[in-house]
């Protein structure tokens, strides 16, 4: 038994090895824009595979939560032994799976089907309604790939021959793909960093969230389309070698082209202190107390997108306990909106930029995107003079 033990796993080290990361990075990116863009994701199977499609839409639907971002709209076609078979009795087995998904498919949904054989008669007709419904279709099959592996637009097959090792291979990609849309919240914001050198801006915001946030020639600015804007904000960097300058330029640029009333920058140092800043009210910036700013950073929002090196989108400051209130804030009851984005180079958090609105749900995502491509732009332009600076 030992030896069939020890087998076992070095088949399924064989299997692992043999995995498509490219086509599995790509369901992850389709999973991640049906997120974004508020899609439902269609998961399904036959016995062990409905078993990895329930546990699949569990961890989609719990632990890929990122505060500010959509969730995703998961839905399991094997869940509901009612409705699946009501279906099987009346209209048989195979369309069990395609009645439920007729009803709810929309196109530029996800529809992910789990099936070691890649045969199973009802797996296979939800897909092809799918097809036709124009929903993305994704498969998981075992080795042979079966109907599934020509039909689906992303498939991956696992590389094992027994079922147990196949089914297991289903189950890794799907935790695989549950750490990943996990992840990617927090690396499309403050990680996906270009070589600081004259950036594409076009490629960064299109890059941003995995799609074109801009891409509505309506959508323009006080200082003209969000690529526009970052293009200001790349000359003035080359024109203006004085920091405290350039940070001015910005955060006034940024106000104005997002409708905020108030808002900072800081500039940190190596120990995460605050070194420099800017405030501003009723759309004026001003320098800012570095104890004051300090206190911010320590106490609210700004200090936990520090801390936890992301972007934060507050609905409203009412309810977010980020926030820190003022006593005016509490004499009111009245509730407002914030964003902030951390600036970060490849080994640290340099600073962090954040900005209110009076309305509770002013800023969208669109507005996140706008300010992620900014600090994107700044960050290495402000740690690289911070350092000069002390030097």
């Amino acid at each position: 038994m030992e030896q069939r033990i020890t087998q076992y796993l070095e088949e399924m080290k064989t299997a692992i090895d043999l995995i498509p990361m490219d086509r599995f990075d790509q369901i992850v990116d389709i999973l991640h824009q049906a997120r974004l863009n508020g899609q439902q994701v269609f998961i399904m199977g036959n016995g062990g595979s409905a078993s990895t499609a329930s546990h699949f839409v569990c961890d989609l639907a719990k632990n890929t939560r990122n505060h500010g971002w959509p969730n995703f709209r998961a839905i399991g076609l094997t869940d509901n032994i009612a409705i699946l078979t009501a279906y099987a009795n009346d209209e048989g087995y195979e369309n069990a799976l395609a009645g439920q998904l007729a009803n709810l498919v929309r196109p530029n949904d996800v529809v992910v089907a789990i099936s070691c054989s890649g045969n199973s008669a009802n797996v296979v007709k939800a897909v092809e309604l799918a097809n036709q419904s124009g929903a993305i279709t994704i498969s998981l099959t075992g080795r042979k790939g079966g109907k599934l592996a020509t039909m689906s637009q992303v498939n991956i097959s696992a590389h094992a021959d027994a079922i147990q090792q196949q089914e297991d291979i289903h189950l890794m990609l799907c935790h695989m793909a549950t750490v990943a849309l996990n992840e990617l919240p927090k690396v499309e914001v403050i990680a996906r960093r270009p070589a600081y050198a004259e950036p594409n801006t076009l490629s960064l915001i299109k890059s941003l969230f995995g799609k074109d946030v801009f891409e509505e020639p309506s959508e323009t600015t006080l200082h003209g389309t969000p690529v526009e804007m970052v293009q200001k904000i790349s000359q003035e960097i080359a024109q203006n070698i004085d920091l405290h300058e350039m940070l001015t330029y910005v955060l006034q640029m940024t106000l104005d082209s997002v409708g905020a009333s108030s808002g900072s920058i800081m500039v940190l140092n190596d120990g995460g202190e605050v070194i420099d800043g800017l405030l501003a009210y009723a759309g004026k910036v001003n320098t800012g107390s570095i104890d004051k700013m300090e206190e911010i950073k320590k106490q609210g929002l700004a200090g936990w997108v520090v801390e936890n090196r992301q972007a934060a989108l507050v609905k409203s400051t009412r309810d977010d306990p980020r926030w820190l209130r003022r006593e005016f804030e509490d004499s009111t009851g009245e509730s407002r909106s914030a964003l902030s984005v951390p600036l970060i180079t490849k080994d640290r958090v340099v600073g962090v930029v954040t900005l209110v609105h009076p309305k509770a749900g002013w800023f969208t995502m669109e507005d996140l995107a706008l300010l992620t491509a900014i600090t994107i732009t700044i960050s290495y332009s402000v740690n690289a003079r911070n350092k000069a600076a002390t030097e």
